[in-house]
């Protein structure tokens, strides 16, 4: 009888394991803005798949040249260009990597006007709104 209540102990605890990691996912997101930018990265676990995605909209007035952005410690970029609406939305669809433990996240981000000379910066801090 005792080794029958271990063995189902060990089964009820492998499958409550096989939910966690294979079935129920995970999501996170982070968002942050200033007067220029508005930036939103969602993540998300299912099974040993993860996946990501940020969303960098430009909400000042001028046209944007180039910008280049890094998200402090995980995510980085090149230099980039915003489409027609001010939008940059970046995608990675599978076996990215995928953090959740962090309560913010710092963006540095640094980005040239048409017709200006000078490059602007800003960090901006992201913050925790969804687990």
């Amino acid at each position: 009888m005792r080794k029958k209540l271990i063995w189902s102990i060990i089964i009820l605890v492998l499958l409550v394991s096989f939910y966690e990691v294979m079935l129920r996912g995970k999501t996170v997101t982070y968002m942050g803005e200033d007067e220029n930018w508005l930036i939103t990265i969602n993540a998300k676990i299912e099974g040993l798949n993860s996946s990501y995605r940020i969303e960098v909209k430009y909400k000042g007035s001028e046209k944007i040249e180039n910008f280049n952005f890094n998200i402090h410690p995980h995510y980085e970029s090149g230099l980039l260009s915003l489409d027609e609406n001010g939008y940059y939305i970046y995608e990675c669809k599978n076996e990215c990597t995928y953090y959740d433990k962090e309560s913010k996240l710092l963006l540095f981000i640094i980005w040239k006007e048409k017709n200006h000379s000078v490059e602007k910066l800003d960090f901006i801090d992201l913050k925790k709104v969804r687990n």
